[in-house]
Protein backbone atom coordinates (compact mmCIF):
# COMPACT_ATOMS: atom_id res chain seq x y z
CA UNK A 1 0.00 0.00 0.00
CA UNK A 2 0.79 3.61 -0.37
CA UNK A 3 3.82 4.71 2.40
CA UNK A 4 3.46 5.79 6.31
CA UNK A 5 5.06 9.13 4.50
CA UNK A 6 2.58 9.48 1.72
CA UNK A 7 -0.63 9.00 4.10
CA UNK A 8 0.58 11.52 6.32
CA UNK A 9 2.80 14.09 4.42
CA UNK A 10 0.30 14.39 1.05
CA UNK A 11 -3.08 15.67 3.25
CA UNK A 12 -1.19 17.21 5.95
CA UNK A 13 0.35 19.17 2.78
CA UNK A 14 -2.83 20.09 0.95
CA UNK A 15 -4.99 21.00 4.52
CA UNK A 16 -1.76 23.29 5.51
CA UNK A 17 -1.95 24.95 2.12
CA UNK A 18 -5.47 25.57 2.24
CA UNK A 19 -5.83 26.29 5.86
CA UNK A 20 -6.34 29.94 5.41
CA UNK A 21 -9.08 29.76 2.49
CA UNK A 22 -11.07 26.62 4.42
CA UNK A 23 -10.48 28.34 7.81
CA UNK A 24 -8.86 25.30 9.53
CA UNK A 25 -6.73 25.93 12.54
CA UNK A 26 -3.22 24.19 11.40
CA UNK A 27 -2.96 22.90 14.87
CA UNK A 28 -5.96 20.34 14.04
CA UNK A 29 -4.14 19.77 11.34
CA UNK A 30 -1.45 18.51 12.70
CA UNK A 31 -2.53 16.70 15.48
CA UNK A 32 -5.06 14.86 14.09
CA UNK A 33 -2.69 13.65 11.45
CA UNK A 34 -2.46 9.74 12.56
CA UNK A 35 -6.05 9.54 11.12
CA UNK A 36 -3.47 9.50 7.51
CA UNK A 37 -2.40 6.09 8.73
CA UNK A 38 -5.39 4.63 10.93
CA UNK A 39 -6.99 2.72 8.54
CA UNK A 40 -3.58 -0.03 8.15
CA UNK A 41 -3.89 -0.63 11.95
CA UNK A 42 -6.31 -3.30 10.62
CA UNK A 43 -2.76 -5.06 9.96
CA UNK A 44 -3.30 -6.37 13.22
CA UNK A 45 -6.77 -7.43 13.06
CA UNK A 46 -7.99 -10.65 11.48
CA UNK A 47 -9.24 -8.89 7.85
CA UNK A 48 -7.20 -6.16 5.66
CA UNK A 49 -10.64 -4.89 4.96
CA UNK A 50 -11.65 -4.02 8.63
CA UNK A 51 -10.80 -0.58 7.99
CA UNK A 52 -10.30 0.16 4.53
CA UNK A 53 -13.61 0.92 2.92
CA UNK A 54 -15.95 3.33 2.52
CA UNK A 55 -17.81 3.07 6.02
CA UNK A 56 -14.95 4.10 8.42
CA UNK A 57 -16.16 7.21 6.75
CA UNK A 58 -19.41 7.27 8.34
CA UNK A 59 -18.72 8.05 12.10
CA UNK A 60 -16.84 11.48 11.17
CA UNK A 61 -19.44 12.50 8.47
CA UNK A 62 -22.59 11.70 11.27
CA UNK A 63 -20.23 14.33 13.78
CA UNK A 64 -19.79 17.17 10.74
CA UNK A 65 -23.74 16.92 10.03
CA UNK A 66 -25.18 17.00 13.58
CA UNK A 67 -22.54 18.49 15.72
CA UNK A 68 -21.52 21.85 14.62
CA UNK A 69 -18.92 22.76 16.54
CA UNK A 70 -16.93 19.41 15.80
CA UNK A 71 -17.11 20.09 11.83
CA UNK A 72 -13.72 21.39 11.67
CA UNK A 73 -12.44 18.18 13.44
CA UNK A 74 -14.65 15.98 11.58
CA UNK A 75 -13.58 17.20 7.98
CA UNK A 76 -10.20 16.96 8.66
CA UNK A 77 -10.52 13.16 9.84
CA UNK A 78 -12.78 12.63 6.92
CA UNK A 79 -9.26 14.40 4.97
CA UNK A 80 -6.98 12.13 6.02
CA UNK A 81 -9.11 8.57 6.08
CA UNK A 82 -10.56 9.57 2.05
CA UNK A 83 -7.03 10.66 1.25
CA UNK A 84 -5.94 6.87 2.74
CA UNK A 85 -8.61 5.25 0.39
CA UNK A 86 -7.68 7.40 -2.83
CA UNK A 87 -4.30 6.65 -2.39
CA UNK A 88 -4.98 3.15 -1.86
CA UNK A 89 -6.96 2.70 -4.72
CA UNK A 90 -4.17 3.46 -6.79
CA UNK A 91 -1.63 1.19 -4.75
CA UNK A 92 -3.65 -2.37 -4.93
CA UNK A 93 -6.75 -1.27 -4.36
CA UNK A 94 -9.14 -1.66 -1.25
CA UNK A 95 -12.46 -3.40 0.05
CA UNK A 96 -14.60 -0.21 -0.66
CA UNK A 97 -17.78 -1.82 0.34
CA UNK A 98 -16.75 -4.43 2.75
CA UNK A 99 -17.97 -6.48 4.70
CA UNK A 100 -21.10 -6.25 2.27
CA UNK A 101 -18.96 -7.13 -0.82
CA UNK A 102 -15.94 -8.92 -0.84
CA UNK A 103 -14.32 -7.35 -4.17
CA UNK A 104 -11.08 -4.90 -4.13
CA UNK A 105 -11.74 -2.05 -5.70
CA UNK A 106 -8.61 -0.75 -7.82
CA UNK A 107 -7.20 1.74 -10.47
CA UNK A 108 -4.00 0.92 -12.21
CA UNK A 109 -2.58 3.66 -14.24
CA UNK A 110 1.17 3.42 -15.21
CA UNK A 111 3.34 4.64 -18.31
CA UNK A 112 6.34 2.23 -19.11
CA UNK A 113 9.05 2.62 -21.68
CA UNK A 114 8.86 -0.86 -22.51
CA UNK A 115 4.99 -1.19 -22.62
CA UNK A 116 3.32 1.80 -22.96
CA UNK A 117 0.59 3.16 -21.02
CA UNK A 118 -1.71 0.63 -18.93
CA UNK A 119 -4.88 1.87 -17.28
CA UNK A 120 -6.79 -0.63 -15.35
CA UNK A 121 -9.64 -0.21 -13.42
CA UNK A 122 -12.29 -2.56 -11.78
CA UNK A 123 -12.41 -5.49 -9.55
CA UNK A 124 -10.51 -8.33 -8.01
CA UNK A 125 -10.88 -11.09 -5.80
CA UNK A 126 -7.34 -10.14 -3.94
CA UNK A 127 -5.26 -6.69 -3.48
CA UNK A 128 -3.46 -6.17 -6.60
CA UNK A 129 0.21 -6.81 -6.77
CA UNK A 130 1.97 -3.67 -7.90
CA UNK A 131 5.62 -5.19 -8.33
CA UNK A 132 5.84 -4.41 -12.26
CA UNK A 133 9.04 -4.80 -14.41
CA UNK A 134 10.59 -1.54 -15.29
CA UNK A 135 9.69 1.49 -13.54
CA UNK A 136 6.82 3.11 -14.31
CA UNK A 137 7.45 6.91 -15.09
CA UNK A 138 3.93 7.74 -14.17
CA UNK A 139 2.46 4.97 -11.51
CA UNK A 140 -1.08 4.58 -10.41
CA UNK A 141 0.01 5.97 -6.42
CA UNK A 142 1.16 9.32 -7.80
CA UNK A 143 -1.98 9.33 -10.41
CA UNK A 144 -3.93 9.14 -7.15
CA UNK A 145 -1.76 12.30 -5.42
CA UNK A 146 -2.93 14.11 -8.85
CA UNK A 147 -6.63 13.09 -8.18
CA UNK A 148 -6.66 14.20 -4.66
CA UNK A 149 -4.69 17.77 -5.81
CA UNK A 150 -7.86 18.52 -8.21
CA UNK A 151 -10.56 17.12 -5.71
CA UNK A 152 -8.84 19.87 -3.33
CA UNK A 153 -8.34 22.70 -6.17
CA UNK A 154 -12.19 22.23 -6.90
CA UNK A 155 -13.65 22.77 -3.55
CA UNK A 156 -11.08 25.75 -2.91
CA UNK A 157 -12.64 26.93 -6.30
CA UNK A 158 -16.17 26.58 -5.10
CA UNK A 159 -15.29 27.85 -1.66
CA UNK A 160 -14.02 30.83 -3.47
CA UNK A 161 -17.17 31.67 -5.71
CA UNK A 162 -19.50 31.11 -2.68
CA UNK A 163 -16.98 34.05 -0.98
CA UNK A 164 -17.55 36.20 -3.97
CA UNK A 165 -21.11 35.75 -4.13
CA UNK A 166 -21.86 36.88 -0.60
CA UNK A 167 -19.58 39.68 -1.18
CA UNK A 168 -21.91 40.74 -4.17
CA UNK A 169 -25.07 40.50 -2.27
Amino acid sequence: MSSLFNHIFIPITILLIFSKRLNIHPKYIILLSFFGILPDADIFLLHRATLHNIFILIVPILIFIFMKDMREVSGIICFYLGSHLLLDIFDGGIFLLYPFYNGVFYSVIELIFENGITFNIGISNDIIDMRRIGEPMISSENVGVAVLLIIVILISIIIKREGMKKKET
